[in-house]
């Protein structure tokens, strides 16, 4: 009778902890269930932690009361638990016991002195109760162990610092992590130069490897404020290839030589529309210099059979340039072929090359533009213009080469 007894208890006990562990406390039904796994094992602080939790999500008061209730009944039967410590703090911190949070706390950092979760939780409770000069050194532990935590201190020390970034590298540490972190949350304020000074101050390989995302993310928000030479400058830092870096008042891939994307070209590389007319690729066979020039052949009578050939470009503003390169071309039509320069961002042209007409050697075409004084980013483009509405018959071929800006 004693073993079917105490087989009975061990079983129940058993089973209760297992449901414990496993409880979702979002479910309506996980109260009944939280109550009876208390009952069931009474002594166990699994199912004390699983009924505080279920209870802390209701929101209402008296359930609240009851969830730190359960809170200290699972951290009183297992004292070394940092987690039971933890939870217990959070509970008593949102009733508003600040003593016994405090209490809390500091028990669970007693127990886990290393551990980021503590430290962060610890500091942040210290923080709201103004008390920035010990909660901070935790952040700052928190932050420097786990990197998750470092956007989040960030932004916390910019509303209590008053936005001053020196001071934050001083508190956070001048290192990677601090720095990508005040990129982000400087430029989510619209402020975009101190977040690209913050991003200047990231390491290299860094930039290209483990910050990889937040640099793209970066690049997003400067182009949506058509900030392009922000842009560009985090772009070059996620490129690798050096030939195919962007830069200030620089054609990428200029003369072709990195090949051409039809499809899931970068922001600052060369774009071809889709479509089948014109047909445009790599002529190893005609080229002004190195091995490849872009070939352009046409053979359609179609006035919508034109795929524009593009290139985005970071400019300085206010800045007077020249856009210069080689073309040969035997194409016979009626239309005017050119390349032109547009702003980036509502499509006004700045200007326009001569109509580039049948050359049998390499001729060179320009265009002279001046950037307006809030425009940093343009688009060179090659254009057709004065075709009919019925019919634009266009034959032959054009090969481009040696593309390139240059400051007046």
């Amino acid at each position: 009778m004693l073993c079917v007894v105490l087989t009975w208890y061990f079983v129940k006990w058993n089973f209760a902890n297992v449901i414990a562990s496993r409880l979702d406390p979002q479910p309506p039904e996980a109260r009944v269930i939280a109550d009876g796994l208390v009952s069931a094992a009474p002594s166990d602080p699994q199912t004390h932690f699983a009924a505080a939790a279920v209870y802390e999500l209701t929101f209402d008061p008296a359930d609240l009361a009851r969830s730190v209730s359960e809170y200290e009944k699972a951290a009183a039967l297992s004292p070394n638990d940092y987690q039971m410590w933890l939870s217990l703090g959070r509970a008593r911190s949102a009733s508003g016991d600040v003593d016994g949070a405090r209490a809390a706390y500091v028990r669970a950092l007693e127990l886990a002195p290393n551990y980021a979760a503590v430290q962060w939780a610890y500091g942040n409770f210290l923080v709201r109760q103004d008390n920035a000069a010990e909660g901070f050194p935790l952040i700052v532990k928190a932050a420097t162990s786990n990197p998750d935590y470092a956007r989040a201190a960030v932004a916390m020390a910019l509303q209590i610092y008053d936005g001053d970034p020196a001071r934050i590298r001083s508190i956070l540490g001048d290192n990677d992590v601090t720095n990508v972190s005040l990129a982000a949350a400087l430029v989510s304020q619209n402020r975009f130069d101190d977040g690209l000074d913050a991003w200047n101050r990231v390491s290299s390989d860094a930039k290209a490897n483990s910050f990889k995302a937040t640099g793209e993310s970066l690049i997003n928000s400067f182009v949506g404020a058509r900030r392009l030479s922000g842009a560009a400058r985090i772009a070059a830092d996620l490129q690798p290839d050096a030939s195919e870096k962007p830069a200030i008042g620089q054609v990428v891939n200029g003369g072709f030589e990195s090949g051409v994307k039809v499809r899931n070209a970068g922001l600052f590389d060369w774009k071809i529309a889709d479509g089948v007319e014109p047909q445009i690729g790599l002529s190893e066979g005609q080229k002004r210099s190195g091995k490849y020039s872009l070939m352009v052949q046409f053979n359609s009578s179609d006035p919508a059979a034109f795929r524009p050939i593009s290139e985005l470009v970071a400019v300085v503003a206010g800045h007077e340039y020249e856009l210069t390169g080689y073309y040969r071309s035997d194409v016979k039509t009626s239309a005017a072929l050119k390349w032109d320069v547009a702003d980036a961002g509502v499509n006004t042209t700045f200007g326009s090359s001569q109509p580039l007409v049948p050359a049998v050697d390499w001729a060179r075409f320009s265009v002279r533009f001046r950037v307006p004084a809030e425009v940093d980013g343009i688009m060179i483009r090659f254009v057709r213009e004065g075709c009919g509405a019925l019919s634009c018959p266009t034959a032959g071929k054009i090969f481009f080469d040696d593309l390139a800006i240059k400051g007046l």
